[in-house]
């Protein structure tokens, strides 16, 4: 899973595994013109997220030093410096085409291990689909299923590959939907009980510490017909802020972050 709040105060909300998820349901939130976050799939494995947001309402559906570990599982050292861009890297605030690739870094938070790894990830969104809202499967309520009705979901594959060859854990990555008027979305799905036709999804790698390495995954939003969703964002630090969840050992490193989000339209 992602999308897990660090507090009330200021978290986005949860975005489910399509198929590795037991426990959630979808549902959908009115939220009167804050920011969206979409469903996409996800690991086993949970990555902190964060928003500079205001708190998000959200309705319910129907540390001391340690020892290092094998290098194969990252650290258990909390990192001192922020995530930094290398020439090679995609540059903060850069528009793609559906279909160009991002190179980013990234750093992971494995809470199971209480592990840190680093590495470097290739991002590819592909075009977006539409389809009937009602078609998305889920436990909802009735009210959810009446504002279906009214909407439409808009999806993406987004292909992940491994850029640097380092052991990392797969996890949903933040993306924000981006719609042709550039408002925000007055709905957010939280989560999946099931799945979306069409919206693909390979199975995790059981690995994913090869160059190379890749995983398809599935982006999920809903809106309605006359506010389409022309593209996506990609949120994660450094060109998004930073989050953890209470009482992680990562320290906040948000003044060298959120310098401007990577777009594909």
């Amino acid at each position: 899973m992602s999308n897990i709040p660090s507090s009330a105060a200021e978290r986005s909300p949860l975005r489910g595994s399509l198929r590795r998820v037991r426990a959630l349901s979808c549902a959908l939130v009115l939220i009167g013109g804050l920011p969206a976050s979409g469903c996409s799939t996800a690991g086993d494995i949970t990555r902190p997220v964060s928003s500079p947001e205001s708190p998000t309402p959200s309705l319910a559906p129907a540390s001391s030093p340690a020892t290092p570990v094998p290098s194969s599982f990252g650290t258990t050292t909390p990192p001192t410096r922020p995530v930094r861009l290398t020439g090679k890297m995609t540059r903060p605030g850069t528009r793609l085409r559906f279909g160009q690739k991002a190179i980013v870094p990234v750093r992971q938070y494995n809470r199971m291990r209480k592990t840190y790894s680093e590495g470097v990830l290739g991002i590819i969104v592909q075009p977006i689909r539409r389809a009937p809202a009602t078609t998305v499967r889920g436990d909802f309520d009735a009210d959810s299923w009446a504002l279906l009705k009214t909407r439409r979901a808009y999806y993406a594959n987004v292909v992940i590959t491994n850029e640097s060859g380092n052991a990392l854990s797969l996890y949903a990555l933040r993306f924000n939907p981006v719609f042709r008027d550039g408002g925000p979305s007055d709905v957010i799905l939280m989560g999946f009980g099931g799945d979306l036709p069409n919206c693909q999804e390979t199975p995790q790698p059981e690995s994913f510490d090869h160059r190379g390495d890749r995983w398809v995954t599935c982006v999920v939003n809903v809106s309605t017909p006359s506010r389409p969703i022309i593209g996506l964002e990609y949120m994660d630090p450094p060109y998004g802020r930073e989050g953890h969840y209470p009482g992680d050992p990562s320290p906040d490193f948000n003044e060298y972050y959120d310098l401007g989000t990577i777009s594909w339209s």
